[in-house]
């Protein structure tokens, strides 16, 4: 067969002979999605650059919801202005919180934490199953909506959903973002022994070790430090 952009002598076009015909290149195209796989996490840059405000504030906003059940501290989800006082501060809008909504909101973050703590030990199997089982049982159905000024954006449940399940789908949804963008590994708990939260890691390199440095981190540090000085100690007043 002649090369591509080669010209081929008598060829009939419409009947009519032509002297000369230029073939033009050819391209297969794969069935849709045969090549997506490999190309979907073809990401050379993991900064995040690619997190838009809305799912920053979604992850912000779960992080926080899980931290209010943290052991040994205070349950921040006790009341029914509790639950309401939450959703208003993440402009929430629709059904206000009633009385089932306590509980059914600590389900959601016990549900969440499991999430975030597979992320954690790099168990993505785990936490697929978990957010798809939370997205089936907060009823989400995405919709786009726009509403007091702002611009189009993706509502994951209807507005007469409970507040406890519109929170918790779309906090579920902005954890499956982080999951289908291959950046899972940035949900994290805290490497201080005696700290239990949650954060999500938006360092460049996924450094981060603590919830806040300048508290959990710098204990750890200094226990360190007084660690050394003290094994010092003790290996001076031995070989003395």
């Amino acid at each position: 067969m002649p090369a591509a952009g080669a010209a081929v002598a008598g060829v009939a076009v419409a009947g009519v002979p032509v002297a000369c015909v230029e073939l033009l290149p050819v391209m297969t195209v794969l069935e849709y999605g045969a090549d997506m796989a490999p190309r979907l996490r073809e990401q050379p840059d993991r900064s995040q650059r690619g997190f838009g405000p809305d799912l920053l504030e979604a992850l912000a906003a779960c992080v926080e919801l899980i931290n209010t059940g943290r052991p040994g501290a205070a349950d921040g989800i006790r009341t029914v202005a509790d639950v309401q006082s939450f959703g208003r501060r993440y402009a929430f809008h629709g059904r206000a919180a009633g009385a089932g909504d306590i509980a059914r909101l600590r389900a959601h973050r016990d549900g969440l934490a499991a999430v975030v703590a597979a992320c954690d030990r790099a168990d993505e199997d785990a936490a697929i199953a978990m957010l798809n089982a939370l997205l089936r049982k907060t009823g989400a159905v995405p919709q786009i909506v726009a509403h007091d000024g702002r611009g189009p954006h993706i509502h994951v449940s209807r507005p007469a959903t409970p507040l406890a399940d519109r929170m918790a789908a779309h906090f579920a949804m902005a954890l499956a973002e982080m999951v289908v963008m291959g950046e899972s590994g940035r949900l994290r708990s805290c490497a201080s022994p005696s700290c239990q939260a949650v954060f999500v890691d938006l360092s460049r390199n996924r450094s981060r070790r603590f919830c806040d440095s300048r508290t959990c981190g710098n204990r750890l540090h200094v226990a360190a430090y007084r660690a050394r000085r003290s094994a010092a100690g003790q290996g001076s007043a031995r070989s003395a």
